[in-house]
């Protein structure tokens, strides 16, 4: 049921974006329906979830896979390579303005700073979605472990919709953009993986590389006191540390 469900939700998606596209009006009713639906919780709720959307989060959130299967360690570095090189062409591309610059003064209730760049597709989305691709590709990964997946990275693209940046369309999309880009980077990037040797290096490497960046946010973001700016900065440097001790073993 699990395996199941991993192929039908894109099925389901590309309906509904196919849909809002074609019905704008649609895209904008839904945004407000969510975007209320949303507000009973509190915002530092909507915020900690959208963190897992974040790309150096999921990045992060990697490194365990690869440690587990590093057999898979080339999909995982072209499949967010891939997925951020095209949500940077397509939010250029497409420049769609966000919620709050549309809709009616009043109407989005933000819930956090309206980023600069294009609202199509989400990056948030697209992030959560390849992580919960990836993970689900694993081998053993239960229908249960999978339904989570799936429904995690479904509530972090919904916080875009409550935090009020993005339109449903955005998140749809989004999603799409990124289980395709990890299904072809694990289909066809070094499916046969690389030589143990060049993995630890690699990965001793990279753990190096996110502890300089999570380093880098610190000192950059101080002043910044939300809640989900430590959450970000917790789990990167959790498991940067976590990799360079496991590689020194």
């Amino acid at each position: 049921m699990g395996r199941l469900a991993c192929r039908l939700w894109p099925l389901l998606l590309l309906g509904l974006t196919i849909a809002l596209a074609v019905r704008p009006d649609w895209n904008e009713r839904l945004f407000l329906l969510c975007h209320q639906a949303a507000h009973p919780l509190p915002a530092a709720f909507w915020r900690l979830v959208s963190v897992f959307g974040d790309w150096k989060t999921a990045i992060a959130l990697l490194f365990p896979l690869a440690w587990r299967q590093p057999q898979q360690l080339p999909a995982l570095i072209a499949g967010p390579a891939l997925a951020i090189l095209l949500a940077v062409l397509l939010k250029a591309g497409f420049a769609v303005p966000r919620p709050p610059l549309v809709l009616p003064a009043g109407a989005v209730q933000l819930l956090d700073a309206v980023p600069g760049n294009g609202s199509f597709p989400s990056g948030h989305a697209m992030a959560s979605a390849l992580l919960a691709t990836a993970w689900s590709a694993q081998q053993g990964a239960s229908r249960w472990g999978v339904a989570g997946l799936v429904a995690s990275a479904s509530l972090v693209a919904l916080s875009r919709l409550a935090i009020g940046v993005h339109w449903p369309l955005d998140v749809l999309a989004g999603a799409l953009l990124g289980w395709g880009g990890m299904r072809l980077a694990l289909r066809y990037a070094g499916p046969q993986g690389w030589s143990d040797r060049t993995n630890q290096r690699l990965l001793a490497l990279l753990s190096g590389v996110l502890l300089l960046v999570v380093v880098f946010t610190a000192v950059e973001g101080w002043p910044k006191h939300h809640e989900e700016y430590w959450l970000r900065l917790v789990i990167g440097a959790g498991i940067a540390l976590g990799g360079l001790v496991r590689l020194r073993r």
